[in-house]
């Protein structure tokens, strides 16, 4: 614990930057998976951010286009065929053939939490720093 005491306010830190390596691999699988159209712009506008808070820190991976929970979750008829878990507020017209959910963001994230990169990449960096503290000479 003391080693970690060392660290002072930079434990927020060190953590803020293992939660932008975690989010980064995310973001990379989130691109990968989404179906592309003829502009892209849907993979180009998948965005990571992170910062530190009171409570520590925190990593977002996200799109602010409106047209990327239709995707994600479907419409229609086909939307409501796909069997999707779907948040709060995303509906189906039941009269409407729609779109399959061509899920990108929610496998990527279900992913890292599989395999916990994101915890692994908070540990790694926490060591980076620790060890940086230890080659300081006195």
């Amino acid at each position: 614990m003391l080693i970690y005491h060392g660290l002072g306010g930079n434990i927020k830190e060190s953590s803020k930057k293992g939660l932008e390596r975690g989010a980064k691999k995310i973001q990379k699988n989130a691109k990968y998976l989404t179906p592309t159209g003829e502009t892209g712009h849907l993979k180009n506008s998948i965005k990571t951010k992170s910062e530190t808070t009171k409570e520590g820190a925190e990593a977002q991976v996200f799109t602010n286009l409106e047209y990327a929970p239709y995707v994600e979750f479907g419409t229609g008829q086909r939307g409501k065929e796909s069997n999707i878990d779907r948040p709060e507020g995303i509906a189906y017209k039941a009269n409407w053939k729609g779109m399959p959910a061509k899920p990108f963001m929610t496998p990527a994230y279900l992913h890292a939490k599989s395999t916990k990169e994101v915890e692994q990449e908070v540990i790694k960096s926490i060591k980076q720093d620790i060890n940086k503290l230890g080659s300081v000479k006195k």
